[in-house]
């Protein structure tokens, strides 16, 4: 993959990870976007289907901080473990051209 290749010999170590639906306030402004949202994102839901911010920042905090995974640049994690991406994820072409888009909004390319 694109950004894993792009860091080999930085001491620089990346991941991606998905932390799950998380109790936060963003529900305040779906509801303004979509009628369903105060359906949805109430206090019965969020008891039985999202995370807490504590529980959701767990695989955050693994792999910042777990020596275990200190050597594995590169990799997606999900519900702190290792997974696989989606197709799209793993997509190369796309990668790319994310990187370099990136690189001309923050000004390091023209």
């Amino acid at each position: 993959m694109f950004y894993t290749i792009s860091t080999t010999g930085t001491g620089v170590t990346t991941y991606s990870l998905h932390p799950g639906s998380i109790q936060t306030d963003l529900q305040r402004t779906a509801a303004d976007q979509y009628f369903w949202a105060p359906l949805l994102f109430n206090k019965f839901t969020y008891a039985f289907f999202f995370k807490t911010p504590t529980q959701g920042a767990q695989t955050s905090i693994f792999c910042a901080v777990d020596e275990s995974v200190a050597n594995s640049s590169g990799k997606y994690y999900d519900a702190v473990a290792e997974a696989q991406p989606s197709k799209l994820a793993q997509d190369d072409n796309a990668a790319m051209r994310l990187w370099e888009i990136s690189e001309e909004m923050v000004g390091l390319k023209k």
